[in-house]
């Protein structure tokens, strides 16, 4: 598999900062705003301390526990005539969707980071953290190009973010690297210039397989 285990520790770390910081703001504004929260604070403490001890299976139920009762609230527009409440309700569904896209990355289970992680950015589209999270999935499914795009993103709200201009060199070095040896490949085969558009579209076979290859992989890991 491609790796980019330094930046996991980052992000990881900064995760567990995150969810404390989170956890202490989220206590004081229920209780401010009287919002119903002892079962989803218990299950969003449960989700951090199994995260925390690595157990991010046990992490995803409890977060996805919590989660389902926000989506609850929302969709019930219980909130909507109080816009301070409304805007906590939607702030705890960005930060379940945020933990939900960074468990599952520590699963493996990359196609369900990226899903969190667009729901995240669909909530807030300025979401570094969500840029971060769904760019790492993108890599590690070899997808570099989407991975490039996104952590450009991120770099134009963010330029001083190490994290993301570390994953973006390496993003486009296993890119042109990848180009490079579809290339050679497509000469080999087809190396007449009539074939060139041929060429063309067999480089881009060949790197739809490269996914696929790193997708089934990851299935059977699970």
């Amino acid at each position: 598999f491609c790796s980019c285990d330094r930046n996991f520790r980052v992000m990881e770390k900064q995760t567990s900062e995150d969810t404390e910081e989170e956890a202490e703001e989220l206590e004081a504004a229920d209780k401010e705003s009287k919002l119903p929260a002892s079962k989803r604070e218990k299950e969003e403490l449960k989700g951090k301390e199994a995260y925390d001890r690595g157990d991010y299976e046990e992490a995803v139920k409890n977060w996805m526990a919590s989660l389902r009762s926000v989506k609850y609230l929302l969709d019930k527009k219980l909130y909507a005539h109080n816009a301070e409440h409304q805007k906590q309700v939607e702030n705890m569904d960005l930060r379940f969707n945020l933990n939900l896209a960074q468990a599952h990355i520590k699963l493996r289970d990359f196609s369900k980071a990226i899903e969190f992680a667009d729901n995240a950015l669909r909530r807030d589209p300025s979401s570094s953290k969500a840029l971060y999270r769904k760019s790492v999935a993108l890599f590690e499914t070899m997808d570099y190009s989407q991975a490039a795009q996104q952590l450009q993103k991120l770099l134009d709200l963010d330029p001083d973010n190490l994290a993301a201009k570390d994953l973006l060199q390496k993003a486009k070095r296993n890119e042109a690297r990848g180009e490079l040896r579809a290339r050679r490949m497509s000469q080999r085969i087809f190396g007449t210039p009539g074939r060139q558009a041929d060429a063309g579209i067999f480089s881009n076979i060949v790197g739809r397989i490269r996914q696929i290859c790193c997708r089934r992989a990851n299935a059977r890991q699970d």
